[in-house]
């Protein structure tokens, strides 16, 4: 009988030790994701994730279905740890100045997910989920948006749209990449607008 036990024991440690470990390789896997494209690989292949989490290839597709899935975990990741940098703050205050202390908000939160942002607009084409998760978010960056200004609520619908897309990601992009403004000239730019247009 106590030999059983033992038996029973050792099994139940042995199980134990691969779920640990299973786990383990799970989470080197989706941290491999996030650093990678933290770094600039928008796309990440199985290859790269798998040598960047020391694991084999093959285990990469033992936790996850293809790499789109491991992109959405990775995502619900990025998602928490990041959605403090577009809540809360002081909301207070003139329409300039809310314009001001808002557009900071937005920009530099903007600034810290950028890779994770342009990574999944390239997905979102051919993966539904993706895309879904894209849409989910322009719905609380604009919930945000009317928190900050109430004001919103009363303007016509395309008054609306104008000044949810000076605040969008995209409109944040063009500027600061393609037209190469600086982080406070970005700002400075934004928040003159939205100002003209909450007036």
């Amino acid at each position: 009988m106590a030999q059983l036990l033992s038996s029973k024991s050792a099994e139940t440690r042995k199980t134990d030790g691969r779920l640990l470990r299973s786990k383990r390789s799970r989470r080197l896997i989706i941290d491999a994701m996030i650093d990678l494209i933290g770094e600039g690989f928008l796309i990440p292949t199985a290859q790269q994730t798998a040598l960047r989490a020391d694991v084999g290839i093959r285990s990469v597709f033992r936790h996850f279905n293809d790499m789109d899935d491991i992109f959405e975990t990775a995502n619900a990741l990025i998602f928490a740890e990041n959605k403090m940098l577009f809540t809360g703050g002081d909301r207070l205050g003139t329409i300039d100045k809310r314009a001001i202390k808002a557009t900071q908000q937005f920009s530099n939160g903007y600034s810290a997910v950028q890779n994770f942002m342009l990574s999944g607009k390239i997905r979102m084409w051919n993966t539904p989920v993706i895309a879904a998760n894209y849409t989910l978010n322009q719905m609380r960056l604009r919930k945000e948006l009317d928190d900050w200004f109430p004001e919103i609520q009363s303007m016509p619908q395309l008054d609306k749209v104008y000044v949810y897309s000076l605040m969008s990601f995209d409109f944040w992009y063009q500027l600061h990449q393609a037209q190469a403004l600086s982080q406070d000239n970005c700002i400075k730019l934004v928040a003159k607008q939205l100002q003209k247009a909450l007036s």
